[in-house]
């Protein structure tokens, strides 16, 4: 589906940011910067709006950045799309203007790498039952995450497809799936009813299809068709799968979206219709599940797509070219609203003005400060390096990417400064986390607050969280975080330019500056595992659901079971014999292939249960007992 309509303001943003491109040629490391040149070639340049020239003010630049990144024109920063690429450039040419060192590919400022983003329909796709033959279009439509191939087999109703022990309510109950296609509806019983087990107004994740995929899959069936309840959303059109986000990553089993005449057509022969078996259950909130007396024909074929995309770092050549300082911010969004958005039917850019425009803005004004002073001749002691992450929202990809083929040897870094939704000041709070990762930060950020700062500080230990640091926090490095906090526009496409404090964010990014004066002036710190705290959990506020198993996944691989980057000192997987480098294949009793089979599993138990884990530690499998705890916060 085509993006919405850009405003004529947008199209002069996108017309007039194509002067950048070409001034864009690779330029060779800078003396004294030491990186690690790639065989490959440079990635492709895409327009850029032209860094500002003559004086500007820390607060003018942030505005200027902001808009330019949170425009339409852009798309949303989402990955495959081109206003990425062209947010990519123009901070490659933020970098250049302040005087940065490229530290990327070949002597540019991007470091590339490739991953899958989504999916595309082919052929054959459709079903086939007596009297129906639907292809692909208004009454069919594969679910992103459903396998290739074509099954026949009977057809069951599963109702909502729903089993929730801990809402005393299960589908399945009694139902043989094993072998069969699955009908079930979307949402949940009692849908719109403040008073139902399940709430009614807001959707548990029950409701999630891929919930329901891998239910049906742990019950035996072969497919998964969905339909929306006609009590509520009759006639409404089904979508397409997504071109962009994790909907690739297979549920295991043949998935797809079919209308409620092709629904009515399978229950022709039941004695109901698909309204009266909806009313049966919403009615007492109790299962109404039955075999049905036809057989159909599921066909579906997807192809993975993939995209290349790339990391933007610079550099300033330290005095001590063995030592070196980071700080990053993503720039990356969720483009016209892939899987994370909370406006999940809006087609349009989510804009991302504060996660993380403003990050990026708050990195490059302390790019502009640093390199101001090494222009005047006043060379920092470390090397400081400069990165803008891609594919954050993704699952930390390019902050992943970056520690996993370093542009420089990692043992170098001393500490990594991470900025994400730095735009939203209010009451002069500021967020800054990580500060048990070193036994010196909790009195330098203190103390650089009290010269450089003035903020009401409010500061966590963990070196985890649901942004860039964390994965410099895997690899034992000091992690800091800079935060100002949620709010209602996170992750909607209301996340926009004029909802920024810009005043506010100067002063962030002033405060990072600082922060890295202090770092740069002082002898390599000494790293600590820091506690857990719930000042990390989910970056808009949610503390998650409720069994805790304290493990941390690597969202790089994205099959064949989860890889942990580590586990937390003291947690459940810690205490049960789980470490960092196991792969988790299996969860008492549901095997594992990606993250949404362990979230799943993970729901599917409740604090204090014994549970059997299977990992892979190299060539050994194991299993292990563990007992979840309740997560923190």
């Amino acid at each position: 589906m085509s993006g919405p309509h850009l405003s004529s303001a947008s199209r002069r943003v996108a017309a007039s940011i194509a002067v950048l491109a070409l001034a864009l040629v690779p330029l060779a490391g800078r003396a004294g910067v030491a990186f690690k040149p790639k065989a490959q070639p440079a990635a492709k340049s895409s327009p850029a709006t032209p860094p500002a020239t003559g004086a500007e003010t820390p607060e003018a630049a942030a505005t200027r950045i902001v808009k330019l990144l949170a425009d339409p024109a852009l798309e949303g920063r989402g990955i495959g799309t081109h206003g990425l690429d062209s947010a990519g450039v123009f901070i490659a040419a933020e970098m250049r203007s302040d005087g940065l060192a490229p530290l990327g590919d070949s002597g540019s400022y991007f470091q590339s790498f490739t991953v899958t983003t989504g999916v595309a329909v082919g052929e054959p796709c459709g079903l086939k039952t007596t009297g129906v033959e639907i292809a692909t279009g208004a009454e069919f439509q594969p679910l992103g995450f459903s396998t290739n191939g074509t099954v026949r087999e009977p057809v069951v109703f599963a109702g909502y497809g729903i089993t929730a022990p801990g809402y005393s309510y299960d589908d399945y109950a009694g139902l043989d799936a094993r072998d069969k296609l699955v009908l079930v509806m979307t949402n949940e019983p009692g849908e719109m009813d403040s008073t139902s087990r399940f709430d009614g107004n807001v959707n548990t994740p029950y409701a999630e299809l891929r919930t329901k995929a891998i239910n049906a899959r742990e019950h035996g069936a072969l497919g998964l068709l969905v339909v929306n309840g006609p009590r509520y959303h009759h006639d409404e059109p089904l979508r397409a799968p997504r071109s962009d986000g994790g909907g690739y990553m297979s549920s295991g089993l043949l998935a797809a979206g079919i209308s409620e005449r092709a629904a009515e057509a399978l229950m022709a022969k039941s004695g109901t219709t698909l309204s009266d078996a909806q009313a049966a259950i919403d009615r007492g909130e109790q299962p109404h599940s039955f075999a049905l007396p036809e057989s159909a024909t599921v066909t579906v074929t997807l192809k993975r797509t993939r995209a290349s995309i790339r990391n933007v770092v610079g550099a300033i050549a330290g005095r001590d070219t063995n030592r070196a300082l980071v700080v990053g911010a993503h720039y990356d969004h969720l483009g016209y609203g892939q899987e994370g958005s909370l406006a999940p039917d809006s087609h349009l850019p989510h804009l991302g003005a504060d996660d993380n425009a403003s990050g990026v803005a708050a990195m490059l004004g302390v790019a502009h400060a640093e390199g101001s002073r090494a222009r005047a001749g006043r060379s920092p002691a470390h090397t400081l390096v400069f990165c803008a992450f891609t594919g954050e929202e993704a699952g930390l990809l390019g902050s992943g990417h970056f520690v996993e083929d370093p542009p420089l040897p990692l043992e170098r870094v001393d500490a990594m400064l991470n900025m994400d939704m730095v735009g939203r000041l209010r009451d002069n709070k500021l967020m800054v986390m990580g500060i048990g990762t070193a036994e010196e930060l909790p009195a330098l950020v203190t103390a650089t607050n009290q010269s450089a700062g003035q903020f009401d500080l409010k500061t966590g230990q963990d070196g985890y969280g649901p942004s860039d640091h964390s994965s410099f926090y895997k690899r034992q490095i000091p992690v800091l975080f800079l935060f100002t906090g949620a709010h209602a526009d996170y992750h909607k496409p209301s996340d926009t330019w004029d909802k920024i404090n810009y005043p506010g964010l100067a002063r962030v990014a002033g405060y990072a500056t600082a922060l890295f004066d202090s770092l740069d002036a002082r002898p390599k710190l000494h790293y600590l595992q820091a506690r857990s705290d719930s000042s990390t959990g989910r970056i808009a506020g949610g503390g998650g659901y409720g069994a805790y198993l304290g493990t941390i996944p690597d969202y790089m691989q994205t099959e064949g079971g989860v890889l942990l980057s580590g586990v937390r000192s003291g947690g459940p997987a810690d205490q049960g014999g789980i470490k960092g480098g196991d792969v988790i294949v299996g969860f008492d009793g549901v095997k594992i292939d990606n993250i949404y089979d362990y979230t799943y599993a993970l729901r599917s138990r409740k604090p204090g249960q014994s549970v059997r884990i299977m990992i892979k530690r190299g060539t050994q499998s194991l299993e292990l007992t563990v007992t979840l705890g309740r997560r923190p916060g």
